[in-house]
C-alpha cells in the first residue's frame, strides 16, 4: 500500500444540554458515588458535537443511496496477511476495516465520535475511567452476540501481543473489567483529558471465542481468514493478485444512524498491480473504477483525451481540511546526522519550486509545519503561553525555537539555489566538514559524508534525484535504494535506514499519534512510529501536556511549540501536500454533494445504476 495515499478534535458536550447526569447506582463501585458521571451517545474533544441523540444519518452521508454494484479499485505490490493486528506483515488493501469499533469518527466534525459497538459512553468529571455500554444487538459474522468480555479480551491481547504502539496508546489504563453483559470499565492510573476516551472509543472489538482456540494466534500474520464484525466481509482472494470483499446482508448495524447512506457497494474488490503506473494504464483500459491520485504527473497529464472529454471518466479535486505533510526523514539513531548544522545544510539543498514547477505541474502546495493547512501550524512568532511551555528547556533547545519563525527552503524555481548552497556551505564548514577531491569529508575522521535514500515507489526517484544532484554540489553523496514494499516495511520497522520519505497525517485534535510520531518510548521501541528516532525531554513534556488539554485554545499553543521544536531540530525536510482528495473514477459512481472535511467519504459512494459491474 502506499504511504503517499493513506493520509488522511475538537469538542465538549454540554453537560445540561447533551448529556445525562447519572447517580453512583449505575456504577460498579460505591467509590464512584460521590462523582457526577456524564452519559451520552457520543463524545467530543471541546465543542458541543453536532448530532442530538435522535439523529439519522451524517450530513455528508445519502440514506436513499442506492445498494448494490461491484467497486473495483487497484493497489501495488502484494500482501501476506488479513490480520491487521500482527506485530509483522503486510496488510491486504482495505482489511483494517473489517472490524466494527466501539464508536465512530464523524467525518465532518474535528474529533467527534459517535455509538457503534457502544451504544453510549460514561465518564466522571474527573476522567479518572471510562466505560462504554455495548449494544445489545451488535454480533460477530457467525451472530455470536458481542459481549463486555470480548473487549476486555481485545484490550488485554492487544497490550500484550500486538504491535508495540498499543502499550504506548493505552499505558494510562491501569485495569479493564467487564461490569456487566454489556458493560466495559477502564479505569486510568491518572486523570485524563479526553483524548484517552477517544482513543479508546476506536478500539476494534475481537471476537475472543474465535481468537482464544489454540489454532489462531492473534500475533500470526498469515491469509488465515478472520472472524470479524464489520459490514464488509472477505468473499475470496489470491496474494499478489486480489482481493474481493463482500457486504454483509444480515450486518447488525446497518441501519444504525452512523451507517444510514454508507457501504453501498455489494463487493468490493481490488486489483493488485506491480507498480502505479501499470495500475494507471489498467485504469484507463476500463480494468477498474476508481483512482486516488496524487502523482502529479498522472494528475495534470495521466487522463487527457476521449475518456475525459465524453464524461465517461471524470476527475475531481474534492477539497479537504486534513492536515499534515509528507517529508525527507533523517534517522536520528544514525551518528552521521548527529550535527543539527549538518541537517540543516541537507535541508537547504531541496529545491521545491523547482521540482513544483517543473516535475509537478505546481498542483502542491510546500509544506510549512507538521500541521501544515491547518490552524496548528506554528506561523507566526511565539505567543507568551508558547514561551511559557518551552522555557524550560530553553538551554537544550536551538535560540532560533524562541526567535524565529521556521520557514522551509525558497527558492525562485529556475534552478539557481546559489544562496542557499552558499548557505549550506558555510554550515558544513562550521560543523567540521571540507571539499576533498570533490568529496564532502569530515576534517578530523576524513571519513566522507554518504547516505542512502530508501524508498519503495519507484515514482518518487524522479523528484529525489533533483535533491541529490544539488546534494552533489556540496560534496555529499547520496543515493537512492528502491526496493519492494515488503521489504521495505520490515526495514522501517527495524529502523534500518538512513533517509526515508514518509507521511505525517495526524488528526485535527492529534493527541496520541504525536507520542508515536514524536515520543521517546516510540523512537526505542521495535516498530514504533517514531521514523525519525528524535528523543528529547521537551517534546515528551509538550505530549504530555496535549493529552490533557481541556481547550482548543489550550492544544493550539501546544502544537505550535512541539512544531517549532522539531523543525528546528531538522529531524525532518518538509516536502508537500494536497488540499483536496485526486479523485479519478468512471461515470456512473456518485458521492453526495456535501464532503466530509475531514475524511474521504468513499464509504458514502454508490453506483447510479445497480447493475453496473
Amino acid at each position: 500500500m502506499k504511504p503517499a495515499l493513506y493520509h488522511l478534535c475538537i469538542f465538549c458536550v454540554s453537560a445540561l444540554l447533551l448529556s445525562d447526569t447519572l447517580s453512583g447506582s449505575l456504577q460498579a463501585d460505591d467509590s464512584l458515588s460521590e462523582k457526577r458521571v456524564t452519559r451520552s451517545h457520543a463524545l467530543s474533544v471541546y465543542d458541543q458535537f453536532k448530532h442530538p441523540g435522535n439523529f439519522t444519518h451524517f450530513d455528508y452521508a445519502n440514506p436513499q443511496a442506492p445498494k448494490g454494484g461491484i467497486l473495483r479499485k487497484a493497489a501495488t505490490g502484494s500482501f501476506d496477511t488479513f490480520n491487521t493486528f500482527a506485530p509483522k506483515g503486510n496488510w491486504a488493501a482495505d482489511s483494517y476495516t473489517l472490524y466494527d469499533t466501539l464508536m465512530v469518527r464523524a467525518g465532518d466534525e474535528p474529533y467527534t465520535v459517535y455509538g457503534l459497538i457502544a451504544q453510549s459512553i460514561e465518564y466522571p468529571e474527573d476522567m479518572t475511567w471510562v466505560a462504554y455500554n455495548l449494544h445489545p444487538d451488535a454480533r460477530f459474522h457467525d451472530n455470536v452476540p458481542m459481549t463486555a468480555e470480548d473487549v476486555v479480551y481485545t484490550f488485554e491481547t492487544l497490550k500484550e501481543k500486538g504491535p508495540p504502539h498499543y502499550r504506548n496508546l493505552y499505558a494510562d489504563v491501569s485495569s479493564v473489567k467487564a461490569t456487566s453483559r454489556l458493560r466495559v470499565e477502564f479505569r486510568f492510573s491518572r486523570p485524563q483529558g479526553k483524548h484517552l476516551l477517544l482513543r479508546l472509543s476506536q478500539l476494534r472489538v475481537l471476537p475472543k471465542h474465535f481468537w482464544s482456540r489454540p489454532e489462531n494466534d492473534i500475533a500470526t500474520a498469515d491469509l488465515s481468514l478472520p472472524l470479524a464484525s464489520g459490514p464488509f466481509k472477505i468473499k475470496d482472494f489470491q496474494p499478489g493478485h486480489h482481493v474481493t470483499y463482500e457486504r454483509v446482508k444480515h450486518y447488525w448495524a446497518r441501519d444504525l444512524p452512523v451507517n444510514k447512506g454508507r457501504h453501498n457497494f455489494d463487493e468490493v474488490r481490488i486489483d493488485y498491480y506491480r507498480d502505479d503506473q501499470i495500475a494507471l494504464e489498467a485504469f484507463k483500459q476500463g480494468a477498474y473504477d476508481l483512482r486516488v491520485d496524487a502523482n502529479p504527473k498522472n494528475w495534470a497529464e495521466g487522463y487527457k483525451g476521449k475518456s475525459l472529454e465524453n464524461g465517461e471518466i471524470i476527475q475531481e479535486g474534492v477539497p479537504n481540511s486534513t492536515l499534515g505533510m509528507r517529508a525527507f526523514v533523517f534517522n536520528l539513531r544514525k551518528a552521521k546526522f548527529a550535527d543539527r548544522r549538518l541537517r540543516q545544510a541537507i535541508s537547504l539543498a531541496l529545491d521545491f519550486q523547482w521540482i513544483n514547477k517543473h516535475l509537478f505541474f505546481n498542483i502542491y502546495k510546500q509544506a510549512y509545519s507538521l500541521f501544515s493547512n491547518s490552524e496548528l501550524a506554528a506561523e507566526a512568532l511565539p505567543s507568551a503561553k508558547e514561551i511559557k511551555l518551552l522555557s524550560p528547556w530553553r538551554k537544550e533547545l536551538p535560540e532560533e525555537v524562541f526567535t524565529r519563525v521556521y520557514q522551509p527552503t525558497t527558492t525562485d524555481g529556475s534552478g539557481n539555489w546559489r544562496n542557499n548552497q552558499r548557505q549550506a556551505l558555510k554550515l558544513l564548514k562550521d560543523a567540521g566538514w571540507q571539499f576533498r577531491s570533490g568529496k564532502l569529508v569530515h576534517q578530523k575522521t576524513g571519513e566522507p559524508m554518504a547516505f542512502e535514500i530508501l524508498l519503495s515507489q519507484p515514482e518518487f526517484e524522479r523528484f529525489v534525484v533533483p535533491f541529490i544532484n544539488n546534494l552533489k554540489a556540496l560534496g555529499i553523496h547520496a543515493r537512492v535504494n528502491t526496493i519492494d514494499t515488503s521489504q521495505y516495511i520490515n526495514r522501517l520497522r527495524d529502523f534500518d535506514f538512513d533517509m526515508v520519505i514518509h507521511g505525517f497525517y495526524p488528526g485535527i485534535a492529534p493527541s496520541t499519534e504525536l507520542k508515536n510520531f514524536w515520543g521517546s518510548e516510540s523512537a526505542r521501541a521495535k516498530s514504533g512510529k517514531n521514523i525519525s528516532g528524535i528523543s528529547l525531554p521537551a517534546l515528551d513534556a509538550l505530549i504530555e501536556k496535549s493529552l490533557k488539554t481541556r481547550s482548543r485554545a489550550e492544544l493550539v499553543d501546544v502544537t505550535r511549540a512541539l512544531d517549532r521544536v522539531v523543525l528546528w531540530h531538522y529531524a525532518v525536510i518538509p516536502q508537500w501536500y494536497l488540499p483536496y482528495w485526486p479523485f479519478v473514477y468512471r461515470k456512473g459512481l456518485k458521492h453526495p454533494n456535501i464532503a466530509p472535511d475531514y475524511a474521504s467519504g468513499l464509504d458514502t459512494w454508490w453506483w447510479e445504476s445497480r447493475s453496473k459491474k
